[in-house]
C-alpha cells in the first residue's frame, strides 16, 4: 500500500512514496479498512474540537443577536436617563448633555442595524440529495489486476472519506473506469472527456465546480454524471488522465477532500504510466 506523508503545516503540500500494491487482496481490503478507522477516528476528534470549541461556534444566533440588545440598550439608556433626570424631551443644541444624547442614539442605532443584518444573513447549510441514476461498476476490459486494485482503493479511498458518489476515470480519451452513481440509460465507458478535462489535463490544474446545477458547462459532464449532480471535482492525473468525481451536496468538497483527490490521483498515475506495451492492455487507436 502507498503511503501518503503530510509536510509542513499545509495540507496542500502533499508527497507520495511509492511502495509496493500488496499482492493478496485480502490484505488490500485490511489495509483500506485501516486506513478508512484511522481516518473515521480523527473525523470524530475534530469533531468533539469544534463541539468543545468557542462560544461563538457553540451559539450562533445568540452572538449575531449582541448588536441589536446592545443598540436597544443604549436606546433605551437615553431615554431612561432623560425621563430620571428631569430633563426637557426636546433636543438642544446648546446642551452638552443633548449633544452626548445623540451621540449615543446614533450609535446605538448603528448598532440595531447591524444586529438585523447579521440575523437575517445566516448562512444555509447544503443540502444532501439522493442522486438520480443508477449504480454502476464499470472497468474497461484488459485492464492489469493490479491497475484493477488500485482503481477500487481509489473508489474505496475517495467515497468512505468524502461526499463523493460516482467516479469516473479517463485515460488517453478512453474511460477506464465508471463507478457509483451514473445516468439511467447511459451506456457505461461510452463517455469521453470534454473540454473541461481536457483543459484540466493540458494545464496540469484541477477544477471545483462547487455548484454545478448552475454551472453552465455541467452539460460536458450530462453523459455520465446524474442529472442532479450537485458538485464535480476534476482532477488531472498526469498529462493524459484525468479523474472526474461527482458530490450529492452543494460544496461538497472541503479543501482537505480536494487535496486528498490530489494524493490519490498522484498514486494512480504511477499505475497509469504501466500501462505500456507488454502490460496486456490494448491501448485505444
Amino acid at each position: 500500500m502507498a503511503a501518503l506523508q503530510c509536510t509542513g503545516s499545509s495540507v496542500g503540500t502533499l508527497r507520495y512514496m511509492s511502495t509496493p500494491l500488496p499482492a493478496n487482496p485480502l490484505q488490500l481490503r485490511h489495509n483500506v479498512r485501516a486506513q478508512r478507522q484511522r481516518r473515521s477516528a480523527a473525523t470524530r476528534v475534530a469533531a468533539t474540537q469544534q463541539e468543545e470549541g468557542g462560544l461563538v461556534a457553540r451559539f450562533p444566533d445568540a452572538f449575531r443577536a449582541l448588536p441589536l440588545i446592545a443598540g436597544a440598550t443604549g436606546i433605551a439608556g437615553v431615554v431612561a436617563n432623560r425621563v430620571a433626570s428631569g430633563i426637557a424631551p426636546v433636543v438642544s443644541a446648546g446642551s452638552a448633555q443633548s449633544r452626548a444624547d445623540v451621540l449615543v442614539i446614533v450609535m446605538s442605532a448603528v448598532l440595531v442595524l447591524t444586529g438585523l443584518q447579521w440575523l437575517s444573513l445566516k448562512p444555509k447549510d447544503p443540502q444532501q440529495v439522493e442522486l438520480e441514476g443508477e449504480q454502476v461498476a464499470f472497468y474497461a476490459p484488459g485492464l492489469p489486476k493490479a491497475l484493477l486494485a488500485e482503481l477500487q482503493w481509489a473508489w474505496d479511498a475517495l467515497r468512505t472519506t468524502s461526499r463523493a458518489r460516482c467516479l469516473v476515470l479517463f485515460h488517453r480519451g478512453r474511460c477506464l473506469m465508471h463507478l457509483g452513481v451514473a445516468p439511467a440509460g447511459q451506456a457505461p465507458g461510452a463517455a469521453a472527456p470534454g473540454p473541461i478535462c481536457q483543459q484540466a489535463m493540458k494545464s496540469g490544474t484541477g477544477n471545483y465546480l462547487a455548484n454545478l446545477v448552475l454551472f453552465p458547462g455541467r452539460l460536458e459532464f450530462a453523459p455520465y454524471l446524474p442529472a442532479n449532480c450537485q458538485a464535480a471535482l476534476i482532477q488531472p492525473v498526469g498529462p493524459q488522465s484525468v479523474l472526474v468525481i461527482g458530490s450529492d451536496t452543494q460544496r461538497g468538497f472541503t479543501r482537505l477532500d480536494q487535496a486528498w483527490a490530489s494524493a490519490v490521483a498522484e498514486k494512480l498515475e504511477v499505475q497509469l504510466e504501466r500501462l505500456g506495451p507488454g502490460s496486456g492492455f490494448k491501448q485505444p487507436s
